[in-house]
């Protein structure tokens, strides 16, 4: 069992999102880019959100257009967390969490971890998975996990320091 990682920094996951889409559904650029102006907590709480107003078709536009943006981000969220859970005591990050609320400070955007290959194995099952549940075709969701997988594994130390425009958490 290879328990080395791949790549030696850790990735924000708001880039491998961004250049994801930008390189598999540039159509969607637009959409990042708006996501990009909120916190990390603040656009997986947007993401996360079902709409419960009055639509009047009865259904939104992820309904009938599956949207790679949030597919990717909530699916990359995801991973993270499970990573997350194998490595931290989850008392530490409670801890952390409220220590962050109380000094008002600003969040570090999420990031993924330098990842062995079993576990870029996991996060390209998990990208799969989302996408086929979403309704993306089978060549499609390839191509966005090996780009997942790609920005994960080739990303350079110290490439994304002080790119994130990250606003402060409420």
């Amino acid at each position: 069992m290879n328990t080395q990682p791949e790549c030696s920094t850790e990735v924000p996951v708001r880039e491998v999102v961004r250049r994801v889409v930008a390189d598999c559904a540039p159509e969607e650029a637009v959409v990042v880019e708006g996501l990009l102006c909120y916190s990390d907590a603040e656009v997986l709480a947007r993401l996360r959100r079902r709409r419960h107003g009055r639509d009047p078709l009865g259904f939104g536009l992820a309904d009938v257009v599956p949207l790679v943006a949030p597919l990717l981000w909530l699916t990359l969220e995801s991973a993270r967390q499970k990573l997350a859970d194998t490595a931290v005591d989850t008392a530490a990050r409670g801890s952390a969490s409220l220590w962050r609320r109380i000094r008002r400070r600003k969040a570090k955007p999420a990031t993924i971890p330098p990842l062995t290959r079993e576990q870029q194995a996991m996060v390209k099952r998990m990208v799969l998975d989302a996408a086929a549940e979403a309704g993306l075709s089978e060549s499609r969701a390839k191509r966005i996990a090996d780009g997942v997988i790609a920005g994960l594994a080739l990303a350079e130390p110290g490439e994304f320091h002080g790119e994130a425009d990250v606003r402060e958490t409420r």
